[in-house]
């Protein structure tokens, strides 16, 4: 879903889904990524997802394989693949959040850099944000 989202997506605007999968002690398993939506908003400097999209990819993925919300991805058009300041306020919002129960967010950000997207995977905890390495590896089909 991610790359056929970034291949067919306007460059000029961010666009992003969220990230379901399974937290497990030392990993996070992502097995389904969303896409936008249809009622999304995209800026060129902001990406605010359909929730009423992203709660039934996310309904569809905890009746499949019991995946949950783990994380975001999105893109920047311009600069670096890195968390800017209202990324990093986003998650820490959504780790505040005691009814969501996050102990650590998932976030994949590409940025569109000399005509090819290139993307860094992060991870979010109360105190801290670190990139983390990312292994792909392809395990079915589009949700």
């Amino acid at each position: 879903m991610i790359t056929t989202e970034l291949r067919t997506a306007d460059h000029t605007n961010e666009t992003g889904g969220i990230l379901l999968g399974h937290h497990t002690r030392d990993a996070v398993t992502v097995r389904h990524a969303g896409t936008p939506g249809p009622a999304a908003v995209r800026t060129p400097t902001y990406f605010l997802r359909d929730l009423a999209h992203a709660q039934t990819l996310a309904d569809k993925a905890f009746t499949t394989d019991r995946s949950v919300w783990v994380g975001e991805w999105h893109t920047h058009p311009t600069g670096r693949p890195a968390p800017s300041a209202r990324d990093t306020a986003t998650y820490r919002q959504l780790l505040d959040d005691t009814e969501l129960g996050f102990h650590s967010i998932v976030s994949l950000i590409f940025a569109y850099q000399e005509g090819r997207w290139t993307g860094t995977a992060w991870t979010f905890h109360r105190q801290r944000v670190t990139p983390v390495e990312l292994t792909v590896s392809r395990m079915g089909g589009p949700m």
